[in-house]
Formats: C-alpha cells, sequence, structure tokens
C-alpha cells in the first residue's frame, strides 16, 4: 500500500516558509528604532494627511554606512495593529553620491474599516501604495530627463495611490 504524501510536503514547506518569515520579521523589529513614516505629510491638515503614505510608524534600517547607502523603512502595523489606518509594505531611498539615485514605496494600506462583511467591502478598504522614481543627477547636463518616474502602479483595475 502506498501513500501520496506530496500534499502533506507541500504544507509542510508552506508552514517551514511561512514560520521563516515570520521569525525575520519577529528578529528585525525589535533591533530597529521606531521611526516618522516617509512621507509628505508635515502638517495636521486633513489635506495633508490624506496624500502620506503609511502610518506614522515604521522600522528603520540602514544599509551601509556614507556613501552609498540605502535606507529602508518597513512597515508592518497592519500585523500588529489592525485598525485602520495600518499598512504592510516598504519605503526605501538609495543614496550615491550624495543625491537620491532611487527610491520606491510600495505596499497596501487598510484606510478604513470595512462597512459590510463581504469580500467586496474587506477589498475596497485597502489601497495599494505604490511611488517609485529613478534618478542620474551625474548625467543631467549630458541627457535631456536623467529622471524616471511611472506615470501608473503596477497592478491594473485596482486603486493605486502615489505618496
Amino acid at each position: 500500500m502506498r501513500r501520496d504524501i506530496s500534499s502533506g510536503t507541500r504544507l509542510t514547506r508552506t508552514a517551514v516558509v511561512l514560520l521563516t518569515c515570520a521569525m525575520v520579521v519577529a528578529a528585525v523589529a525589535p533591533l530597529a528604532a521606531p521611526v516618522r513614516a516617509q512621507s509628505d505629510a508635515g502638517t495636521a491638515d486633513a489635506a495633508a494627511d490624506d496624500q502620506r503614505c503609511f502610518p506614522d510608524s515604521g522600522r528603520d534600517l540602514t544599509i551601509g554606512d556614507g556613501n552609498p547607502h540605502l535606507n529602508v523603512t518597513v512597515h508592518t502595523s497592519l500585523f500588529t495593529s489592525p485598525s485602520p489606518p495600518s499598512a504592510l509594505g516598504i519605503a526605501a531611498r538609495g543614496v550615491a553620491v550624495d543625491a537620491d539615485i532611487v527610491e520606491l514605496r510600495t505596499g497596501v494600506l487598510l484606510e478604513r474599516a470595512p462597512e459590510r462583511v463581504s469580500a467586496d467591502a474587506v477589498w475596497d478598504s485597502f489601497v495599494i501604495l505604490f511611488d517609485y522614481r529613478l534618478s542620474l543627477p551625474m548625467f543631467a547636463d549630458s541627457i535631456d530627463d536623467s529622471t524616471y518616474e511611472p506615470a501608473g502602479g503596477p497592478v491594473s483595475g485596482v486603486e493605486t495611490r502615489g505618496c
């Protein structure tokens, strides 16, 4: 008698991957100091608050010391404080030659609590955040446009907001 263990193996593999991801997030979170979110919401007025990218908390990581380096803020408040606004995503900024070279902010933001218990209401409570910019200031004098910013987000059919 032969048993089919492929579904059990697949389930075990999935559980190991999820556990590993959770351990990495749990290990990194206490080591990093909380910082204010990288956003344009410097004032408390409602219009500026609507345009912010991520909630006001995140974990700051810096890769490299000096020039070049990468500043990353990891936002996991969707898991730690799931009441709106909460987010899951990253804000990253790569710096070289004392200039911002690449900036990426991407993730999901839970803006409001679902009004009804339905799949549509739950999905409508989330917004995809996406903001990307590549700049090569060292070539600004030799080419017409040394900065690239995409016009749209990476996912079609879903509300995508820039920061």
